[in-house]
């Protein structure tokens, strides 16, 4: 079978394992209610979770080069999986440390995914649909956090919080598995001599040495900040200074996911129309700014003129994620896509990290979540200016 032919499948499989990995790191933060109660904490230690989860994506995004060298990206992909069974299954314990173990397991894994993926499209998609196929994959990010939001807790009403984990960690052995016939077709490339210590950092070496990747990976970095922002505190903004009920605040959460997966779609469309996914980032750096200034101004509007508001700001700031990393796959060295978009992510996990604690000072500093928003805008302005003056700037090809 040709790889043109070979692509469907492999895409399908590559966005279920982005979507399985990252309904794993939603785990916690879904069932954080039951959980809190029973280890007799408050919820908000979520939020040190996540900072564990996205630092240890981070670490193997840098660290990732060797092991697909050497294991290729089926392999790859099947520990990302079965880290996140690992994770859930220490989740079951209901043991502090052993949350803590579980989400260090769960970014080990995450972090995997995205690498392992590249590496195998980026041999398998014809250039003039790298965009839109890359952000098809991407698509399994609000897929798998959709899909958390929806099973878990009807799941953990029916057999408890901790038996939703396990439940979690029993499906993700058994699709670790699943993913073995992949091995034939996906990890032909490999080199079992490869030591694993080989070439460390070359992920980040990547970012000085390949041109555009550094500015590629800054912009990244400060649109990651300000959706994860957006997504931790969009609830609360509402209901606090908008004066809407939980039940609208929810569903206007609702709304913005699935705008935030057409439009990773939609604008994969735009770049590989427009032929430059620089200058289409640099278009939704421009346009978060734009709308996320409008944020302030917004707090006596009527419901649908807010709802739409956020709608399209959900579709910029959460559309962006496929056109970088495909990008990212145009700009690596011959067979190391992997590695340049384990380089790239490094800085957008850094920004994941940063952006809810960032909104949360800001918030202390203008006194409210609407006005931190509108200086929350300076990020993606800044990224749109880097992403422009990255696609202008000369460069050998790739």
């Amino acid at each position: 079978m040709s790889r043109a032919a070979r692509l469907p499948l492999t895409l399908f499989a590559a966005t279920a394992a982005q979507a399985l990995a990252t309904f794993t790191v939603f785990v916690l933060p879904v069932l954080a209610p039951l959980a809190s109660a029973t280890l007799g904490i408050g919820a908000q230690w979520i939020g040190v979770q996540m900072a564990l989860t996205y630092g240890a994506a981070a670490v193997t995004s840098a660290a990732v080069g060797p092991a697909l060298l050497r294991f290729g990206p089926a392999r790859c992909t099947q520990a990302a999986l079965a880290a996140a069974a690992f994770a859930c299954a220490s989740y079951a314990l209901a043991w502090l440390p052993g949350m803590a173990l579980g989400a260090l397991a769960t970014g080990l894994g995450y972090g995997l995914t995205n690498p392992a993926a590249s590496q195998v499209l980026s041999r398998m998609t014809p250039p003039a649909r790298r965009n839109m196929v890359f952000a098809i994959k991407q698509t399994g990010v609000p897929l798998g956090a959709a899909l958390a939001g929806l099973l878990l807790p009807s799941l953990a009403q029916a057999i408890g919080w901790r038996g939703a984990a396990l439940a979690t960690a029993c499906t993700l052995a058994a699709l670790t598995l699943a993913y073995t016939p992949f091995r034939a077709a996906w990890d032909t490339d490999r080199d079992p001599s490869v030591p694993l210590r080989a070439n460390q950092g070359g992920a980040l070496r990547a970012l000085r040495q390949r041109p555009g990747l550094l500015g590629l990976a800054i912009a990244g970095g400060t649109y990651s900040a300000i959706q994860l922002a957006f997504g931790a505190y969009l609830v609360t903004m509402l209901v606090a200074e908008f004066h809407w009920t939980p039940v609208a605040a929810g569903l206007a959460t609702a709304l913005v996911q699935v705008t935030g997966a057409v439009a990773r779609i939609a604008w994969g469309w735009v770049a590989d129309r427009v032929g430059s996914g620089l200058r289409t980032l640099a278009a939704i750096g421009l346009l978060s700014a734009g709308s996320a200034a409008l944020v302030p101004f917004a707090t006596g509007w009527p419901q649908p003129a807010v709802l739409a508001l956020l709608a399209f700001l959900g579709f910029c700031v959460a559309g962006w994620n496929g056109v970088l990393i495909a990008e990212a796959d145009r700009l690596a060295a011959p067979g190391r896509a992997g590695e340049a978009v384990g380089g790239v992510l490094v800085l957008s996990f850094g920004g994941v990290v940063l952006g809810p604690s960032l909104q949360a000072l800001l918030v202390t500093l203008a006194g409210g979540y609407a006005p931190a928003f509108g200086l929350l805008a300076l990020l993606p302005l800044a990224g749109a200016v880097v992403a422009w003056r990255t696609a202008r700037a000369p460069a050998t090809p790739p």
